[in-house]
């Protein structure tokens, strides 16, 4: 029960936080667009447990995941912003190679709001708010059916605040992008997370980019992760939190494309999988 608990820990904070903070912060201009197809590949051999502790999955045991997204933007106006992702994703546990569990492939939590810009002195610093909606394009069924889930299956709601901007001093054209947000679900046990993403990038010429992004969650619940009791499934996390870091590469194509790569890995973490990965997304505005 234990080993099958954990697998299903893995799959939580991979698909409530995959933050792409290069392209998050700055005003996307009255009329304009902004779209970032992304895939994403994670994998795990074994968590950390309630006390931190790292521990392997049994019988050589590994989670993978490969996250397909669209996340995409129209400026409304030129203080406020239409925001949105659509997440797809295809996960599987195998014990010695073998798949232990059916794999899962579905859309994920789908999230819509507004990003409202309140400054308007500073060309080179922007302060926003966010509010969001998150709606679970899978059914709710599907969450108590299967050890691999895609979210918890109810609607949520997402607030945060962020400060994004570029450096003309020091460090000239360098840029950075902090957040910092609640997010809740709506049912029985939540959870509520908090979450924090700090982001600094320096360009390399004229064409190229560096940046480097520190996430961090935690997620609570008055629910027990394995409350039999609950209308939701027992192995659903709750009660988590991690911290992970990544590093990203930029190149311009044009004024409007850039494509980037990144790596990341989870540093720390409790009741949730210890996990690296890469990502590759574009960039693109019109």
């Amino acid at each position: 029960m234990k080993n099958k608990v954990f697998k299903t820990l893995l799959t939580m904070a991979f698909v409530v936080l995959l933050q792409q903070a290069s392209y998050a912060g700055f005003p996307i201009g009255d009329g304009r667009w902004l779209l970032v197809p992304t895939y994403t590949h994670y994998s795990a051999d074994g968590y950390w447990d309630a006390n931190g502790t790292s521990v392997p999955y049994q019988n050589n045991g590994k989670f993978t995941s490969n996250y397909f997204g669209l996340y995409g933007g129209h400026g409304i106006g030129r203080d406020l912003d239409l925001v949105f992702n659509i997440p797809y994703v295809s996960q599987h546990y195998t014990e010695n190679g073998v798949d232990a569990q059916a794999p899962l492939q579905t859309t994920g939590d789908v999230t819509v709001g507004l990003s409202y810009f309140l400054n308007h002195y500073d060309y080179y610093k922007h302060l926003s708010i966010t509010g969001s909606l998150i709606i679970p394009t899978y059914p709710s069924s599907l969450v108590s059916q299967t050890d691999l889930v895609p979210g918890y299956g109810s609607v949520g709601l997402e607030a945060k605040i962020g400060l994004a901007g570029t450096n003309q001093t020091k460090l000239k054209n360098s840029y950075y992008d902090l957040e910092a947000g609640i997010r809740t679900f709506i049912n029985n046990g939540g959870p509520t997370q908090f979450f924090a993403n700090a982001t600094f990038g320096i360009p390399m010429g004229e064409d190229w980019k560096i940046s480097g992004t520190l996430n961090g969650l935690t997620s609570s619940s008055g629910l027990s992760n394995y409350n039999t009791t609950s209308s939701q499934s027992y192995l659903v996390n709750r009660n988590f939190s991690y911290i992970r870091g990544s590093i990203a590469l930029g190149r311009r194509l044009d004024r409007n494309i850039s494509l980037w790569a990144s790596l990341f890995r989870d540093f720390t973490g409790s009741n949730i999988g210890q996990g690296q990965g890469y990502s590759i997304f574009a960039v693109i505005k019109f």
